[in-house]
């Protein structure tokens, strides 16, 4: 593969990954306010998306998450930065949330 051909295949897999975290921030943004007082509550969840788990847990600063394949198989581990309070949390859960769910979407693609 070429550099161009490469490029492009990055582009195409950006904008895929982009566009499913759009679509799902708009369809799923009731699910994900649930999904957010729980996580502020308990600091630790475990959904359930597309055969595959995904294990979210608090940080002082931030959040992270973990999915897992049927097989029990680790594909995606990520971190980030959401600052100390509990309101800016809340504000960026969501978006996390769908970043989360594109993942494993595209991990199966792949």
């Amino acid at each position: 593969m070429n550099k161009e051909d490469a490029t492009l295949s990055n582009d195409e897999w950006e904008a895929r990954y982009f566009g499913l975290i759009n679509e799902f921030a708009k369809k799923y943004a009731y699910r994900y306010e649930i999904q957010t007082d729980e996580l502020l509550k308990k600091r630790a969840l475990k959904i359930e998306f597309n055969g595959a788990n995904i294990e979210f847990k608090l940080t002082p600063k931030g959040c992270w998450y973990c999915t897992n394949d049927p097989r029990g198989q680790r594909n995606t581990n990520a971190w980030v930065l959401m600052g100390w309070g509990k309101s800016a949390k809340r504000r960026a859960l969501p978006r996390y949330f769908a970043e989360a769910e594109a993942s494993v979407i595209m991990d199966q693609e792949d």
